[in-house]
């Protein structure tokens, strides 16, 4: 009986033991389910579901997965919109008379400088002229290397490349022009600039300076460079880690100098003659090339800028620079558009001779003829004075026969009525000699043969002046002598004739003048657009590789099942292109006043075509971010769904959970404390 006893005894130990652990372990499981909500983690707990629980939890992750990518995409698309509408509305507020205005105002011309009045006095007729934006316009007097003696080879510069030379007498019949001499600018970004000068003096070499500038223009230059960097700015701009209009060059920023181009600068000799000993020097990054005019040298400012140009040229190491010489200007031209160097200048010119004359004397009075008289004519005597002479001066002899304050005599009429009424009405002579480059290489380079130049003019003199000059000539000292004797009739007549002189000094004192054009100065003719995987001149890596397909590349998303949005615009679309040369146009405007309606109109014409296409651009990028919305909205409800019928199959009914977790953990605890009350018990006590 023992035996069957302590049997008995180990199976109800045994049996409490697994009671035990049975009921821990529901407790566990109903414990798991209340915490995690699910019926089980073991997947193996969901016999025939088991699949389709698969299926739902695969495609909540691919929907999470488009979520996130649009989530990722959704930001850089709205910052695109952003930038996108500052452009928009640039390009529409640009349209207006206020900003871009259909007229370039009125031209500032200050008064002329004539450095030497007596020479060359000019003045600028403003309404009968056309002028260039922020020219410095130099006007010079040479002899004339092809005309009669008193013509005068005019030369007018610009200072920015421009010239234009032509020969002007006074004396002769007055210019067709309208009231002054049309002067019309070849070459340079003012070539077609015509100039409408009037001469109060043209007797010697000279020079006169006056400068051009139109406020407005200037303004709405300087507006448009402010567009311009703005929209560099926008096209540069960065969001996150990348940036957006980059292509897919993330890190590289895109766009440079929408202004850039090579670096042009003019160096113009102003004039067309120079003298020898004249120095003329160029500098380049501060190396200078100078050139002195020696005495065999052509005396021509198109000699000199050639040589100029040969100079720099020859640099050693040679200079990254295209130079080029033509008509007395010499052109520089970076070769590398992202270069920039700096320019000097000057002028050092030979030693001038200042000439003159002596005042005229009587030095024999006129007498009566014989029997009354001793019958002498009357004869002034003056002298030319100086050491030499120089090209472009002139000398000038005036002879004045009656009374210019009576020219008809009427006032010594009446205060002589017993005379007769028989004297020449008043006239004035004038005799006028300029040096010329010519006669200066054959020998007219002092004062007495400039004397003897004199005489040879004096007898050309037409209508013949009543007076004699001596033809042998005796040096430097020239003589008048009177036709006649005092006229018996008129005795208180005792002078036959009165002599005035004049020597006006020519001062070719040769200028030289640096301008950097301003950026874009030639016209658009060509729209530089260009297409994949060619870059536009303004992206920053033109110079580098002017061909990048990265630059093209747009950002793509997969945003559903087999749909992949390709979204983003890169700084190269044809839209930004038009833009920008639209500005680029309305800058070539105002720095040509004299072709400002041209070149706004068509600049205005493509503002109209940039603001259409960046509308276009515009309107495919919120098209991009609707979709993406739409999207992420359709991925967000049907997760929901999927949530909830996954949920469907791992879902608890927690109350019922609760309930039966309580009821478990009683029952445990229950059986815990029987077994408490047979703690005393062992295997041992059962077998004994």
């Amino acid at each position: 009986m023992s035996s069957i006893t302590q049997v008995s005894s180990y199976a109800k130990y045994l049996g409490l033991v697994r009671n035990l652990t049975n009921g821990q372990n529901k407790v566990d499981t109903l414990s798991e389910q209340l915490t995690t909500g699910k019926k089980s983690t073991d997947l193996n707990a969901y016999g025939a579901e088991t699949q389709k629980l698969l299926a739902l939890r695969a495609e909540l992750v691919q929907r999470e997965a488009y979520v996130q990518n649009i989530n990722t995409a959704s930001p850089r698309v709205k910052a695109t919109d952003t930038v996108l509408n500052s452009l928009e509305k640039l390009a529409t507020d640009w349209q207006s008379s206020n900003l871009m205005p259909f007229q370039p105002g009125p031209a500032t011309v200050t008064s002329a400088f004539n450095s030497n009045p007596d020479a060359l006095k000019l003045t600028v007729n403003g309404d009968k002229s056309t002028f260039t934006q922020n020219a410095r316009y130099t006007v010079t007097s040479t002899p004339s290397k092809d005309g009669v003696n008193g013509s005068f080879d005019v030369t007018v510069t610009d200072g920015l490349g421009g010239k234009t030379t032509r020969t002007i007498n006074l004396k002769t019949v007055p210019p067709s022009d309208g009231g002054g001499y049309n002067f019309k600018i070849d070459g340079g970004p003012g070539g077609g600039a015509v100039l409408n000068l009037s001469f109060d003096q043209l007797t010697a070499a000279s020079s006169s300076t006056f400068n051009v500038s139109w406020p407005q223009a200037n303004d709405m230059r300087d507006r448009v460079e402010g567009a311009l960097r703005d929209i560099q700015q926008l096209l540069n701009e960065q969001f996150g880690d990348r940036y957006l209009f980059a292509g897919s060059r993330y890190g590289t920023e895109p766009v440079g100098d929408l202004l850039a181009q090579p670096q042009s600068t003019r160096v113009t000799l102003n004039g067309s003659m120079v003298n020898t000993d004249d120095y003329f020097e160029v500098s380049i990054d501060g190396k200078p090339f100078g050139y002195q005019v020696q005495p065999g040298d052509p005396k021509t400012v198109t000699f000199v800028a050639s040589t100029l140009n040969s100079l720099i040229q020859s640099a050693n190491p040679k200079l990254p620079i295209i130079a080029s010489a033509a008509n007395g200007i010499i052109s520089l031209i970076s070769e590398d558009q992202s270069r920039t160097f700096d320019v000097q200048a000057r002028v050092q010119n030979s030693m001038s001779i200042d000439n003159s004359m002596t005042a005229p004397t009587t030095t024999q009075a006129a007498t009566l003829p014989a029997p009354a008289g001793t019958g002498l004519k009357q004869i002034d005597s003056f002298a030319l004075t100086g050491d030499g002479v120089d090209i472009g001066d002139t000398y000038e002899i005036n002879v004045t026969v009656g009374d210019p304050d009576d020219p008809f005599n009427r006032k010594y009429y009446s205060e002589h009525p017993d005379e007769p009424e028989d004297l020449p009405p008043y006239q004035q002579y004038t005799v006028r000699y300029t040096v010329t480059e010519k006669d200066y290489n054959n020998g007219v380079t002092d004062v007495s043969k400039v004397a003897d130049m004199l005489r040879a003019e004096f007898t050309k003199t037409s209508p013949v002046p009543p007076v004699t000059i001596d033809p042998a000539g005796n040096g430097s000292t020239i003589q008048l002598t009177s036709n006649s004797t005092m006229d018996p009739n008129h005795p208180s007549r005792v002078q036959q004739f009165s002599t005035s002189v004049r020597a006006v000094n020519g001062q070719i004192d040769n200028t030289i003048s640096v301008a950097t054009l301003p950026s874009q100065a030639d016209a658009l003719t060509d729209l530089p657009y260009v297409d994949p995987p060619d870059l536009p001149f303004y992206d920053s890596e033109y110079m580098s590789n002017r061909k990048n397909s990265k630059a093209w590349d747009k950002a793509a998303v997969t945003i559903d099942d087999g749909q992949t949005l390709t979204y983003g615009v890169t700084s190269d679309d044809r839209a930004f292109q038009k833009l920008v040369a639209a500005f680029r146009m309305a800058h070539v405007a105002a720095s040509n006043p004299g072709k400002y309606e041209e070149y706004i109109t068509k600049s205005r014409e493509l503002m109209a075509q940039a603001k259409d296409e960046v509308r276009s651009v515009h309107s495919k990028v919120a098209s991009d971010l609707a979709t993406l919305e739409e999207k992420k909205t359709a991925h967000t409800t049907a997760s929901a769904t999927v949530v909830e019928r996954i949920a469907g199959i791992e879902g608890i009914d927690e109350t019922e959970v609760a309930a039966r977790l309580r009821t478990s953990m009683n029952a445990l605890e229950a059986a815990y404390t029987v077994a408490g009350q047979r703690q005393k018990l062992s295997l041992l006590n059962y077998i004994s």
